[in-house]
């Protein structure tokens, strides 16, 4: 009987293969193949969080059980909601999506010799660990030789199946980073998406900072946040920790933090100026429109930047803009109303989303404040027009986010166009305009005064950040920057 039902499960995967591949033999070979591999893959990872769960709460259930007995009642549906369950769905709810939505296409398939090295020697390795709990930081530097293909960062277990929780896999003529896990020498789905663009380069150092959390590890490329791998295997069984491949000069430090990334010089943020002249406090908004109408907006920033950067030798650095992503510094309690945040720069060509947050620190984890988050997303449009996008709005307090607001709405914001973005303090409200047409508002959910830190991400091209106010029109009671939903005589 068992036999028969294996045989039926083959045959179900076998069709369900043939039928997603259009009844391409090879390409649903792959695809059966691939779904086997991660079958097993989440089968191996569930038995280790049932041994590791399993151990952790059977000492803690007796004990309960038995202060239950003697109280005559035994609750069994709180046991069966105990941590070992929850752990186990969770892992369950992550991996179920991947092994259910396989997509196989030519050439990308998992290729084995990518993580297998001609010299398989470590170059760094270490036992001396010490207990794993969140918080503990891990960084590695070292030196990338100028004929680097790859080398790795493993997290692994000291079992016979030499286990590893986390592998990271720097490819240098690919481009891209590697995150992986590998339990009974079975290799699981790769993951190598990250807002971050590749910035490892042949012949320099680097710094690779790896945090644990109760949910993730957290990877930091030079100083820079670089992505999040959730756990597919329980992180306190880890015991060694080594490095493979083509890099030079390898060291480690372990330290317990309170913040993550660990900022370095090319990290550091940046202190946002503050362009508050009081005698502009009044403007000629003819005048205004004159002098921006003559002079390309683009051609300004180019040149101011230039003139800036004169006595620099590196000045095509300065054309480039502003890097990604982005953190700048404001003075304390200088966001208030009557002042905005004026962001310009360009629209990527093919753009997918970006956001701005104005937060309180410039930490990932623990999760800052954040009192405004705006997020235009353009891949979920509707309608498909340029310059349509789905515009979100958000606060992250009290350990969670509020209630997102979301609108789709014509932003002027056209790929490969440039903008000026400002983002104004009003008396009760965040309200943003893009190139001086109101776009949308946000009621304030926290202290203005919390906030001290602009982080920009995503798909944008910036020149300039600056801190400005929002000047009256002259001759008028109204402001450069104000709501036509209102009466100018407010």
């Amino acid at each position: 009987m068992t036999a028969i039902t294996l045989l039926l499960r083959e045959f179900c995967d076998l069709a369900d293969a043939f039928w997603h591949n259009q009844f391409n033999f090879v390409r649903s070979l792959h695809y059966y193949h691939t779904k086997r591999r991660l079958q097993l893959f989440h089968f191996y990872c569930r038995e280790h969080w049932l041994r590791q769960y399993k151990n952790i709460t059977l000492g803690y259930e007796y004990n309960q059980i038995d202060s239950m007995q003697h109280a005559g009642d035994v609750d069994f549906e709180a046991i069966e909601a105990s941590t070992c369950y929850q752990a186990i769905e969770n892992f369950d709810r992550q991996q179920e999506t991947i092994w259910n939505n396989i997509e196989v296409v030519d050439g990308k398939e998992l290729n084995a010799s990518f993580y297998e090295y001609s010299d398989d020697q470590p170059k760094y390795q270490t036992d001396e660990i010490g207990q794993l709990v969140e918080g503990a930081s891990f960084t590695f530097t070292g030196k990338i030789p100028i004929n680097c293909e790859r080398f790795s960062i493993n997290f692994v277990y000291n079992n016979e199946a030499k286990d590893i929780a986390l592998h990271i896999n720097p490819r240098l003529p690919q481009n891209y980073i590697v995150r992986n896990t590998k339990v009974y020498k079975v290799w699981g789905l790769e993951e190598v998406s990250s807002a971050l663009p590749f910035s490892l380069c042949r012949g320099d150092k680097f710094a690779i900072q790896v945090l644990i959390t109760n949910t993730c590890y957290m990877i930091s490329i030079n100083g820079h946040h670089f992505a999040e791998y959730s756990h597919r295997l329980p992180y306190v069984d880890v015991k060694i920790l080594e490095v493979k491949g083509d890099v030079e000069d390898v060291g480690m430090e372990r330290t317990i933090v309170q913040s993550y990334p660990k900022r370095l010089p090319e990290s550091a943020a940046r202190l946002i100026e503050a362009q508050l002249d009081v005698q502009e406090d009044e403007v000629d908004t003819n005048v205004k429109k004159t002098i921006t109408s003559l002079i390309p907006h683009e051609w300004c920033l180019i040149n101011s930047k230039l003139s800036d950067n004169s006595s620099k030798t590196n000045t095509s650095a300065s054309n480039q803009g502003l890097t990604l992503p982005y953190y700048g510094t404001l003075l304390p309690k200088s966001l208030k109303e009557g002042r905005c945040l004026k962001i310009e720069g360009r629209v990527r060509l093919l753009p997918h989303s970006f956001y701005i947050n104005l937060q309180q620190g410039q930490n990932i984890w623990p999760h800052p404040i954040i009192a405004f988050h705006l997020n235009p997303r353009f891949s979920q449009t509707s309608s498909g027009a340029i310059g349509k996008a789905i515009v979100c709005r958000n606060a992250w307090y009290n350990g969670n986010w509020a209630q997102e607001e979301r609108s789709e709405l014509d932003t002027n914001l056209r790929p490969g166009r440039t903008f000026s973005l400002a983002i104004v303090c009003s008396k009760d409200s965040f309200e943003v305009y893009v190139n001086h047409q109101f776009i949308t508002e946000f009621k304030y959910q926290v202290e203005l005064d919390l906030i001290d830190t602009v982080y920009i991400q995503g798909d944008v091209k910036l020149w300039n950040v600056t801190l400005e106010h929002n000047p009256m029109i002259k001759g008028k009671n109204v402001r450069i920057y104000h709501n036509p939903l209102y009466s100018e005589d407010c």
